[in-house]
């Protein structure tokens, strides 16, 4: 069996919290540990068997090391590991939006680099603990033993790999940004609407939840476009006419809202065989012409 790499980890926010706990419960070293706040390093490095160290010193320390920080700071802190001398063997980030480049400098010094981006919400690090295995990973790696390394976390973890063209993480990440961030403040709408009309928090809630949890499922048991319900899909143009009535005397930004997100919908309702026809005229929106 291969051994695996001792780890360290420069972040101790949600992303570096939920990976330490977890890859140190799977049987993963984990060295050092190192972030801005001395506190929450010496917190997570107590959890996992670690120390809390500077991040020059996990890097020296691990064989395999995580920044697990925000995107903004991780060209700075490669600049700075570089000029501090890595006398680490590997280093990868977790950022979703940003290809292995970013660390050039390290790069520029010997060091394998790479990163592991999870597909995955960290609201909390418990329940993230708790659900991250069995989650997708954005891997990037040129080296070979760094590429294995990676590989065999996320089998660890119970994940699947996802492999993005070079160039190209910024559209991965607004895509896992759609499903994710705009999930929320689509409900976050559909929330305040219901509660305009009398609804206590959480009897909106209550009924956002259902309705999500059976879309969820439909989506996972059909996909795309199967999963799909709703006027749209029966072609009700008078509902939908309804709809953009009562949205413009609430707030007409809704309505606007709701015809783009409408217009989005459309390529789903021709995947099904459906005529847009009489909905695009509902909405306003003019159909090319077909040859």
């Amino acid at each position: 069996m291969a051994t695996l790499p001792v780890l360290g980890f420069v972040g101790a926010g949600k992303v570096g919290v939920a990976l330490a706990r977890l890859l140190s419960q799977r049987g993963y070293t984990v060295a050092a540990i190192a972030s801005r706040g001395f506190s929450a390093a010496k917190t997570l490095a107590e959890q996992v068997g670690a120390e809390a160290v500077t991040a020059a010193e996990v890097v020296a320390r691990a064989e395999l090391t995580f920044l697990t920080v925000p995107d903004d700071q991780l060209a700075p802190l490669a600049r700075q590991l570089a000029e501090d001398g890595p006398g680490g063997r590997a280093v990868v980030h977790t950022s979703g939006a940003l290809d292995a480049g970013v660390l050039e400098p390290l790069a520029a010094r010997g060091v394998a680099t790479g990163s592991l981006h999870p597909a995955f919400p960290f609201a909390d690090s418990d329940d993230s603990v708790r659900r991250l295995p069995g989650a997708t990973f954005a891997l990037e790696a040129a080296d070979a033993r760094l590429e294995r390394w990676l590989e065999e976390i996320v089998a660890a973890l119970d994940g699947r790999i996802l492999r993005v063209p070079p160039g190209r993480k910024p559209l991965y990440h607004a895509a896992l940004v759609f499903a994710s961030n705009y999930t929320v403040t689509l409900y976050a709408v559909a929330e305040k609407l219901l509660q305009s009309l009398g609804a206590e928090r959480e009897v909106a809630a209550n009924a956002l939840n259902a309705l999500l949890e059976g879309t969820i499922a439909n989506l996972a048991a059909q996909g795309t476009p199967d999963a799909l319900t709703g006027p749209l899909v029966r072609g009700d143009t008078g509902t939908v006419a309804a709809h953009l009535d009562a949205l413009e005397r609430v707030d007409p930004r809704l309505a606007a809202l709701y015809r783009q997100l409408a217009e989005a919908t459309l390529p789903l309702l021709e995947a099904r065989g459906l005529s847009t026809e009489a909905i695009s005229a509902s909405l306003g929106i003019s159909l090319p012409d077909q040859e």
